[in-house]
């Protein structure tokens, strides 16, 4: 079979990429089967890594799908606020934003843990 024939140049090969940096020190412990499910369901986008030290050091990881929905949660808000100014408004598209917003929050309430007050309020 017949090789393609190309006016253009051969590509060069890539170079080596630098080798990461260690920014701290690992730590290695054992988990079961199950508890390795878990913890990688737990963890979702943010990582083992992140989500261990978010739950070790109490915060300094950040949820990005709890962060979305938020931000939907916003939008979703505002678009409820300019119905509700609006003069001309249906009250069936403004009860229709509201069920949006109530789904939503539901939704975001079933994937934040708990938080007990004394949790939030200490430092």
């Amino acid at each position: 079979m017949p090789q393609k024939v190309s006016e253009r140049p051969a590509r060069g090969t890539r170079p080596k990429r630098a080798p990461r940096l260690k920014k701290g020190k690992s730590i290695i412990f054992r988990v079961t089967d199950e508890e390795d499910a878990r913890l990688r369901r737990e963890a979702g986008e943010l990582g083992i890594s992140g989500h261990i030290r978010s739950r070790v050091f109490s915060g300094g990881a950040w949820n990005r799908d709890a962060l979305r929905t938020i931000a939907a949660l916003h939008f979703l808000g505002r678009r409820v606020q300019r119905l509700a100014e609006h003069p001309a408004a249906d009250a069936e598209v403004i009860a229709t934003a509201l069920g949006d917003v109530c789904a939503a929050i539901i939704r975001l309430a079933d994937e934040v843990p708990e938080v007990d007050d004394e949790d939030a309020a200490a430092p």
